[in-house]
């Protein structure tokens, strides 16, 4: 089966977000400094970057949101042989987040929040067609072929929850978020190949492989932060994902007819698997991060580095060869891992306030990818595959302007992270060009996304500012 998987290639490493920390940015003018606010934040994005900044907060928001554009696209080039490109892209609109401020009577000194996030939304496709007789090499005197492929992998993690601050002492606070996460991941890969030799026998090869993960639980988020003058720090800790409810579905079809083994003898086979309600364990790992901020005349300048710890490979989903499915030969079984390296990510933003009404917000960071070194590839159509893909790391840019009314203050902005990736080709198919130098197969991704924010302010303060008290 190997000639099916070079006919899919490496387009599952499309798929981006999973294996990348830094990817999502939450608030405002935190999307446009691309997060490096850990120590400084100072919208309302403090429900996930550090609670404990709730306290320090400039203005207090009672209601902060965002529309966001997206525009991404990916480009496999030499997927098969030199000249060859895959390219798929697309423009949608991403959810993003909604958070609020609220006190609660009788609890002075005590800040509150509630926060909605998407943490992660990735969606990415690719067909492709081929025809010829290059790329089933067991049949000799290949006289017609025509193959299809398509590719899907779908990733999404929302999170609801709340959060809450408290001053311990002046210019030193504590904070600490719950969420409530619901994330699925879900992989289909279709391969149908047809061919046709000189005497008129026939092959044929259909496979599929479809998995699903979904799981639901609790998620929690802990932080000091300090700020004295013009300077500021902070620290904040993230727990593991705590799942109490989790499913899993597979779907496995292999049909081959008229196939040559290695002796050349022409063989077929049927096996087909459908399992639905199967355990999930998906880890995540712990992390702490760490943030400065300086404040001098009309610039603001911001600093943050994360460490996520490394999460050892484990068995996110696998069948139960003895419950279900049939085959004409072996039992079948699939297991699907999940590992994770150690990433550490840095960042540094500034904001210049032109005037008291515009400011100007310009950022860099990076976002390193916890793929390991060796992966198996679910478009190697192996029983054994890894749900983490994506080992480039990305850098991201962002930018923007905002703007302040009495009113509300509005965001505008836009961010582009990028990056490439060699792969290895699982089979060479002949060049149409002879002497043609033999490029490896390289990964390119570009994304960005384009910001319309707002953020209202707190009753007290609208009617402040409005009335001028």
């Amino acid at each position: 089966m190997a000639f099916a998987g070079s006919l899919l290639g490496p387009s599952s490493r499309a798929a981006l977000a999973q294996s990348h920390y830094w990817s999502e940015n939450f608030g405002n003018e935190s999307i446009l400094l691309n997060g490096a606010v850990i120590g400084s934040v100072t919208d309302p994005g403090a429900v996930f970057y550090n609670p404990a900044r709730l306290i320090h907060q400039k203005d207090l928001a009672l209601l902060s949101g965002a529309k966001v554009y997206e525009w991404t696209r990916t480009r496999v080039d030499n997927p098969l042989r030199p000249g060859d490109n895959l390219e798929n892209s697309g423009f949608r609109g991403v959810p993003s987040f909604v958070v609020g401020s609220f006190s609660i009577p009788g609890l002075d000194g005590h800040q509150f929040a509630y926060g909605v996030l998407t943490r992660h939304r990735s969606r990415v496709r690719f067909s492709y067609r081929e025809e010829g007789g290059l790329l089933l090499p067991d049949i000799e005197d290949l006289d017609l072929f025509v193959g299809f492929t398509d590719f899907e992998t779908e990733f999404r993690d929302d999170w609801f929850g709340l959060s809450w601050a408290h001053p311990v002492s002046e210019g030193f606070s504590v904070g600490a978020s719950l969420f409530y996460f619901d994330r699925a991941f879900a992989r289909t890969a279709r391969v149908d190949l047809r061919g046709i030799d000189v005497v008129g026998d026939a092959a044929t090869v259909q496979v599929e492989r479809s998995y699903q993960v979904k799981d639901k639980g609790l998620v929690g988020k802990a932080g000091v932060a300090w700020q004295r003058g013009r300077a500021s720090a902070g620290l904040s800790v993230t727990l593991p994902y705590w799942a109490f409810a989790d499913k899993g579905f597979v779907r496995f079809d292999d049909f081959t007819l008229g196939l040559p083994d290695s002796t050349g003898t022409r063989v077929s086979r049927l096996q087909s698997l459908e399992q639905g309600g199967l355990p999930v364990e998906w880890k995540t790992p712990w992390s702490v991060g760490l943030g400065f901020g300086w404040a001098s005349g009309d610039w603001q300048f911001h600093s943050a580095a994360e460490y996520f710890a490394a999460v050892p490979v484990h068995v996110v989903l696998e069948t139960d060869p003895g419950s279900g499915g049939m085959s004409a030969g072996l039992p079948i079984e699939y297991t699907v891992l999940d590992q994770r390296k150690a990433v550490f990510n840095v960042g540094a933003g500034v904001r210049w306030d032109g005037s008291d009404h515009l400011s100007l917000f310009g950022s860099v960071a990076t976002n390193g990818s916890a793929a390991p070194d060796s992966l198996v590839e679910f478009t190697a159509l192996d029983t054994l595959v890894y749900q983490t893909t994506l080992e480039t790391d990305y850098v991201l840019v962002g930018g923007g302007v905002s703007v302040s009314t009495p009113w509300a203050d509005f965001t505008l902005g836009a961010t582009w992270q990028g990056g490439r990736d060699d792969v290895a080709r699982a089979v060479q198919a002949p060049s149409p060009t002879p002497g043609e130098e033999d490029d490896d197969p390289v990964v390119r991704l570009d994304q960005w996304r384009f910001l319309a924010g707002f953020s209202i302010p707190m009753v007290d303060d609208l009617l402040g500012g409005v009335v001028g008290r």
